[in-house]
This record gives structure tokens, C-alpha cells and sequence, in this order.
């Protein structure tokens, strides 16, 4: 599998199984679509390239709307990756989403760069696709193009969960005021946070809960604040912990704060980049009258997190 960043570098693939989309969070809804690509190709063998953009085409069009992500593209190529069907595809093209991309009218864009660029021999699309300027294209457009051009088009059903459809916004409403759980069981994986490790006040040493401080990039969805089960791969290791989203108000810090607490970690060296995995939200932020108070509090959070955790050590849930 090849990841290209520009259309001048795809390969000559002949007539390859296409699907477009921006990916956020990869979840149920794109691994529906995903699977169906992989079947299309071992049934036609072709090759199969998926073409997802960036940044996301909001942040072109409309940056004052545009969606917090619930996936960095360093974190969405890693989740691509992870998924059996993903690993199986021929391609990922990473395409530039700019003003001159943007502008593009639906019936444009499906000629210059589906057809002539791309190549597409097949398109999989799901049902709800739209793409083109003022996203004015849809299905009934595709169904024309696919006779005009002579390309097969196959539609995914949308994936139903509480009978309404699965949708990156409709997550993305879920991580931030509703249900952390519901929010991953749509999502069909754990929630990834990457991060830069910067350096912390110290505090979480003194008290005896030393954590890594994160940095992590302002666009990046940061779900409810909380306590959360967690877990790291460091130095060919898994690790185990608990994270903390939310401000320090024990210490009358309003500035917002991440930081994990690692179990049995001796010291390794901490990479530049971190990815946290997270499983499960423990608690809400909270103020203590001391921090004997919190650590008391740390120590009750440790005992549940280690034992909800204690059965993912023996399932691959950490790439």
C-alpha cells in the first residue's frame, strides 16, 4: 500500500476501484464503504485507491464553521491502517483541499479529476455523499456520470445506530456533550488523541501520580472533560493508565490541561509524538480543598481504571 500527496505521483493503475471522502474518525459508516472497496476489488481485481483531502474542505469554505476533527491526518491514515480492509488497499491519495479545488461545479470535478485524473474505473460511494462547489452534487448526479463516462457506481447503505444514521458530526455532538461510549461504539474503535509531550508543573509528581503533559494540535476534538482509561504504545511497549482532559481547579488553573498517568512505567524514553487511545470516561473534572484531597480522589480513579482496563491487556487494542 502507497500513500500519495499529489495526483502527479499515482501510479498508472489502469481502472482502479475509487472511493472520495474526507474520513473524519473513520468510523462504521467509512468502514462500511471500506469493505465494500475491498470486495470490489478482489471480485474485479483491480486496484483499489481511496482519496480522502486536507485539510478538511470546511476549513477551506467555511473556517468560521468548519468541525473540531475527530481525526488528525497523521491519526486517520493511522486508523486506515489499522482496519484489515484498509491495510489491503492499493493506494491512499491525500489530496490538497484548496480555494481553486473548492470551486470546482459537481459536473467539473467529476470529469477533470474522477475520470481523467483518477481514472476511475469504479466509484464507491455512500449514500449521503455530496461533493462538488456548494456541495451540489449527490447521487442522482453520479448515476448520469457513471453512464457518461462509463464508470460502475456501487452506493453503501448508511450504518443505522438508534435507527439514525452514523455521521462524523453526529459523533463529534456525542464526544462533546453526550455519551463518550455511544460516541465509540459509532466510531468502532477507541478514541486516538496524538500529541507533543511538553513539559507539566510538576505537580502529579509530588503527590505521587507523575504525568505526561500534551500539546495537541487546536483543531483536534477533545472530548468532555474528565478522568478516562487510557493506553499508550512506548518503546515497543503497552502501557496502561489513566488521562485527564480539564482544567487544573484544585490549583485554580482555568487553562485547559492533558495529562496521563502511566501504571508500572519506569522512565522510558517518551517519544516526540505521543498517540493516546482512549477507552472509557471515569469521571468529570472536580475541586478539591487540598491536594491530599486529589490524591486520595487519584487513588479511587486508579483502582477503577486498572480494573476496567485489566481485561484489554489480553485483546489487540493498541496498534
Amino acid at each position: 500500500m502507497k500513500i500519495f500527496y499529489d495526483l502527479t505521483e499515482l501510479e498508472p493503475w489502469g481502472k482502479p476501484v475509487v472511493t472520495l471522502g474526507t474520513f473524519d474518525g473513520v468510523h462504521l459508516g467509512h468502514q462500511a464503504i471500506l469493505k465494500e472497496l475491498y470486495k470490489e476489488k478482489k471480485e474485479k481485481k483491480r486496484e483499489s485507491l481511496l482519496v480522502t483531502y486536507e485539510p478538511h474542505p470546511q476549513m477551506v469554505v467555511s473556517p468560521e464553521n468548519s468541525p473540531l476533527l475527530l481525526s488528525t491526518l497523521e491519526e486517520k491514515l493511522k486508523l486506515l491502517l489499522n482496519i484489515p480492509e484498509g491495510k489491503e488497499l492499493s493506494g491512499i491519495l491525500v489530496m490538497k483541499f484548496d480555494k481553486e479545488l473548492s470551486r470546482l461545479t459537481a459536473g467539473v470535478f467529476l470529469e477533470e479529476i474522477l475520470v481523467k485524473k483518477l481514472k476511475a474505473g469504479e466509484l464507491i460511494t455512500g449514500e449521503n455523499h455530496a461533493f462538488g462547489k456548494d456541495r451540489s452534487g449527490g447521487i442522482e448526479l453520479l448515476k448520469k456520470a457513471s453512464q457518461t463516462f462509463g464508470f460502475e457506481l456501487k452506493v453503501v447503505p448508511s450504518i443505522l445506530e438508534d435507527k439514525a444514521r452514523i455521521s462524523s458530526s453526529r459523533i463529534r455532538k456525542e464526544m462533546l456533550t453526550g455519551d463518550f461510549e455511544e460516541a465509540c461504539k459509532m466510531l468502532g474503535h477507541s478514541y486516538l488523541i496524538s500529541g507533543k509531550p511538553v513539559k507539566g508543573k510538576g505537580i502529579g509528581t509530588e503527590i505521587g501520580y507523575p504525568t505526561i503533559n500534551l500539546e495537541v494540535p487546536g483543531k483536534k476534538l477533545l472530548p468532555r472533560k474528565g478522568v478516562y482509561g487510557a493506553e499508550v504504545k512506548m518503546a515497543n511497549r503497552k502501557f496502561y493508565g489513566m488521562m485527564y482532559i480539564g482544567r487544573r481547579l484544585t490549583l485554580d488553573d482555568e487553562s485547559l490541561s492533558l495529562e496521563i498517568n502511566l501504571f508500572d512505567y519506569q522512565g522510558e524514553r517518551v517519544p516526540d509524538k505521543l498517540i493516546v487511545y482512549l477507552h472509557k470516561w471515569i469521571r468529570g473534572e472536580m475541586k478539591f480543598e487540598s491536594l491530599k484531597g486529589l490524591q486520595t480522589q487519584l487513588g479511587e480513579d486508579e483502582k477503577k481504571v486498572r480494573q476496567l482496563l485489566i481485561n484489554l491487556k489480553k485483546e489487540e487494542t493498541c496498534p
